[in-house]
């Protein structure tokens, strides 16, 4: 203790004087005040891809614990012999001085963080900030200066720019006479598609425009009873599990006592039809789009009849508990026949403010006098349903949730079949462990994991303020957690009865589907655009988007009940298909980069960006048999496929289909010839178009499709000289050019501009 002790002038004078303590956390985990457990590296720099270094044991005193408080309490007076003041007072002066240094340091280091993307370069480590490139984030459309539409990450326009070979096929190298051709019937097609599902959408003048009650059209556009029966059933038995909008006992009574001539309430028959509605585009394609078909039913007749319904609402009906279930059935029934993101969007926003007017984003409980048990747990199957329609559509559209985390009290809903349930029961049944299978298990579990899917979005639409990957592995961990506890909720059996084997797999693939939608919206645009990403997003990433491609493998395709699950699949799914699909070919280009390179006798340059993305895509490929590049090729040829078979549906995007069909072809790496490829693949889409169209390639040709509304008529000639450049050449484009080499577009008025195949593509698009 004596060099701890200073000797004053008198006797039995002391002061103790705090000696620094030396520094054993790493530099990391003391800047951040984080656990450090002292390993080389530390887990906390693990998690992160920190560079962990630790003080030299000479230099500890200087960034010691020590190194913050106030310097007269470090280096207090003390009296000295003779000739030693003037050597302490130097010490004393240097380590001042070094101390001064090290908090200009980590100042700089503090504003350099806070500033830029990057950490210190002299550090030696990858940057610590997620960095994601706006050209892979977003992107806007303008059209005639004041007409813009906003997408993000998940829409095709955007996810193409990963793929400058492609985009390069699409603009340039496909300029030749065979390519123009296959493109200009493509055109065709889409556009003669376009026109019939214009058509099949369109709602019955007669019906929607008649003076008739309203309660007398909808009733008149039932189907016959069979038909009905089907397709409540079917609704009953595959939508009425993540979103639970009705009592089904009670809603069955009122449905039995309708066919057997009793009067029901005005929400009946609204209800009805958006369930017939949602059941029938679940069940089957083709049928119920027109006015002579008695075993279906004319979805935009039905959805147009109930919106007008529903507009006529007025005062005291518009805070009524079944006015607001209308409105979640019209708004799904709308969803499915005719996917509008954007407009869903924003209806929705209507349709939650709807509900907090009416209180259901409270619980029930803190009004437990007036509200009675029955009624607050459909209150609570209501609002989560409202909650994960909010969730959803803002991850396709990458837009903000309506509600966010804080906005609601209410809690989820308890695990309870709708037949414990009656309207006036005194208090709830205790509920069953989620391992039961009840009519609420799917929404239950899904409810539980809603805090977590929100932070996924409300984190997706500021990425631009994150600072670290931490969070993200943090939310993703939680995520993998909750598809983790489904095999354990659901476990997968053998069952010789087809329903329940099918139950079973309805079930967890609901829910497997409601964790891994936020999963790869929170990994996407860090594996699709960051070289610095971890590799556990790197890896989590590629094994959702095959996990996704691949729920139908687990079926057996002659079941009987497999068309219509096969049809349903697709149409739930068909955005999440297309996004999975683009993502897994973007880890396609990159080891089938790698290899070539490899391969090559002079290797080409890269630079240490693409490599180390080559590198992770390759380490994500071979953490599983699954994701071998062999499987990644057939699992997204198949999607192709099936996209193919479908180009008739109502729904489906020609666009996209020749967007995925050119990059996959061009990045699949199975020949040396991926022109000949692509030329080949979109000969196929053309033979399908035309093949759904009853329609002959020469008669296709002949057709001249008008532009929408025929402002701007467009053709093709061959280039002189440099135009000026006009804006948005917007639709007719000519049956046979002269020429292909190069273009112009003439207008009506006599101007023209240069375009390419590519770009007439999009301006036509």
């Amino acid at each position: 203790m004596a060099e701890n002790i200073a000797h004053g002038g008198a006797a039995g004078q002391q002061r103790v004087v705090k000696r620094p303590r030396p520094v054993k956390s790493c530099l990391e985990c003391r800047r951040r005040k984080l656990k450090c457990d002292r390993l080389l590296p530390c887990t906390q720099c693990q998690k992160s891809q920190r560079s962990c270094r630790y003080v030299a044991d000479g230099d500890a005193g200087s960034v010691s614990d020590a190194s913050d408080i106030d310097i007269s309490a470090r280096t207090p007076k003390r009296s000295c012999g003779p000739g030693e003041g003037s050597i302490r007072e130097t010490q004393a002066g240097a380590e001042l001085l070094e101390d001064y240094g090290l908090r200009i340091e980590r100042l700089e280091r503090m504003l350099l963080e806070k500033n830029s993307p990057f950490t210190e370069a002299s550090s030696g480590s990858r940057p610590q900030r997620p960095v994601a490139s706006a050209l892979t984030m977003r992107g806007l459309t303008v059209k005639g200066g004041s007409r813009t539409r906003f997408f993000g990450p998940s829409s095709a326009r955007v996810l193409v720019n990963l793929f400058d070979e492609a985009k390069e096929f699409m603009f340039g190298r496909g300029d030749s006479s065979d390519i123009l051709q296959q493109f200009l019937l493509i055109y065709k097609i889409q556009k003669s598609v376009q026109e019939e599902h214009r058509k099949a959408t369109s709602p019955i003048a007669v019906f929607v425009d008649s003076m008739t009650p309203i309660q007398k059209r909808m009733a008149d556009v039932l189907p016959i009873k069979s038909a009905c029966d089907n397709l409540v059933q079917f609704y009953m038995n595959r939508s009425e599990t993540l979103y639970r909008v009705l009592h089904i006992p009670s809603f069955m009574s009122q449905y039995n006592q309708y066919w057997e001539g009793n009067q029901q309430p005005d929400c009946f028959l609204p209800q009805l039809l958006s369930i017939l509605c949602i059941g029938y585009r679940f069940f089957w394609a083709g049928k119920g789009q027109f006015q002579n078909d008695r075993e279906g039913i004319h979805m935009p007749t039905a959805c147009a009849l109930v919106r007008t319904w529903l507009d006529s609402l007025r005062g005291k009906q518009l805070v009524e508990f079944s006015s607001l279930q209308t409105e979640v059935l019209a708004l799904m029934a709308q969803r499915v026949l005719n996917s509008q993101n954007h407009e869903t969007w924003q209806h929705l926003g209507l349709l939650v403010r709807m509900a907090m007017t009416m209180g259901l984003h409270r619980d029930p409980s803190e009004f437990s006098r007036e509200i009675l048990p029955f009624w607050a747990e459909q209150r609570r199957k209501l609002w989560a349903t409202i909650l994960e329609l909010d969730i959803h559509m803002s991850m396709q559209c990458n837009l903000p949730s309506c509600i966010r985390e804080g906005d609601f009290t209410c809690r989820p809903p308890s695990n309870l079949n709708d037949d414990e349930l009656y309207p006036n029961m005194i208090e709830l049944p205790p509920s069953k462990p989620i391992e039961v299978d009840t009519n609420s298990r799917i929404q239950v579990f899904a409810a539980n994991t809603l805090k977590t899917r929100f932070k996924v979005v409300d984190l997706v639409n500021r990425i631009d303020a994150l600072q670290d990957y931490q969070q993200i592995l943090d939310i993703g961990n939680e995520l993998e957690q909750a598809l983790e506890d489904i095999r354990y909720v659901v476990p997968q059996k053998h069952l010789n009865d087809p329903n329940g084997a099918m139950h079973q797999w309805l079930t967890r693939v609901i829910l497997d589907m409601n964790c891994r939608r936020p999963l790869l919206a929170l990994y996407r645009p860090f594996a699709l655009s960051s070289a610095d990403a971890p590799q556990q997003i790197m890896t989590g990433y590629l094994k959702s988007c095959m996990i996704m491609l691949s729920y139908l493998e687990d079926l057996d395709p002659l079941t009987p009940d497999y068309p219509q699950i096969w049809h349903m699949h697709n149409l739930v799914l068909k955005q999440d298909i297309m996004h999975a699909s683009f993502g897994v070919c973007y880890y396609m280009k990159h080891i089938q980069s790698s290899v070539m390179n490899t391969q090559e006798s002079e290797p080409r340059k890269s630079s240490s960006g693409s490599e180390l993305v080559e590198a992770a895509c390759i380490a994500a490929s071979r953490s599983s048999m699954l994701l071998s590049l062999p499987r990644l090729r057939v699992t997204v040829e198949k999607v192709i496929d099936t996209m193919i078979k479908r180009i008739s549906e109502i729904g489906t995007d020609v666009k996209d289909l020749v967007s995925l069909t050119i990059v996959f072809y061009t990045y699949q790496g199975e020949t040396h010839e991926p022109k000949k490829e692509v030329k080949q693949a979109l000969q196929r889409i053309v033979d399908a178009g035309l093949q759904s169209m009853h329609i002959s390639r020469e008669d296709m040709s002949a057709i001249t499709v008008s532009a929408r509304p025929p402002m701007l008529v467009l053709s093709l000639t061959k280039e002189v000289d440099d135009v000026p450049n006009r804006a948005d050449a917007d639709d007719e484009l000519p049956t046979r050019p002269e020429s292909h080499d190069q273009y112009r577009v003439v207008y009506d008025d006599g101007g023209c501009a240069t375009s390419s195949i590519g770009r007439l593509w999009y301006m036509g698009w």
